[in-house]
């Protein structure tokens, strides 16, 4: 009993009467989220920043090959596409927006703002120009302004 006297005695001289309450004190809590940007085939499981369309002989036979993409993007972003093969021409359109003759230069074909947008491409292929085995590659970046907004 002395001994808790003492310390009592000691906790008041020290002017620490408050131990046994709580103190609150105020945080800054900093987040930071990277720039995520991704394109999906809709018809084909495939995603990513970076995705191959394969050119077939049926696609050749048609002339003509409708793609479903959608970006998803959480900042403004920009997509970009580019054929592959020896000896490759396209003509692209953005449905709904202008067409864009392809070749082996990589070509901006549209931008956009953050969100979730569904386009439809439409490559339309000549057989004097594409060979079979031909690949559009799409490429989609973020952080880019804003242009011709699709969605």
């Amino acid at each position: 009993m002395a001994r808790n006297w003492l310390l009592m005695m000691m906790v008041g001289a020290l002017g620490l009467s408050g131990l046994g309450e709580s103190v609150s004190r105020t945080a800054t809590v900093s987040l930071s989220i990277p720039a995520l940007s991704v394109l999906s085939l809709l018809d084909r499981a495939i995603s990513g920043r970076e995705v191959v369309v394969e050119i077939g002989a049926e696609d050749l036979a048609r002339g003509f090959l409708l793609i479903p993409l959608e970006v998803k993007s959480n900042v403004p972003w920009a997509v970009t596409a580019q054929v592959l093969g020896a000896w490759a021409e396209l003509s692209l359109k953005v449905l709904g927006g202008p067409e864009v003759t392809l070749a082996t230069e990589e070509v901006t074909l549209l931008s956009g703002r953050p969100g979730k947008h569904e386009l439809s491409l439409l490559l339309k292929l000549s057989p004097e120009k594409v060979r079979e085995g031909a690949r559009l590659v799409l490429r989609v970046a973020g952080g880019f302004g804003q242009g011709p907004a699709s969605g």
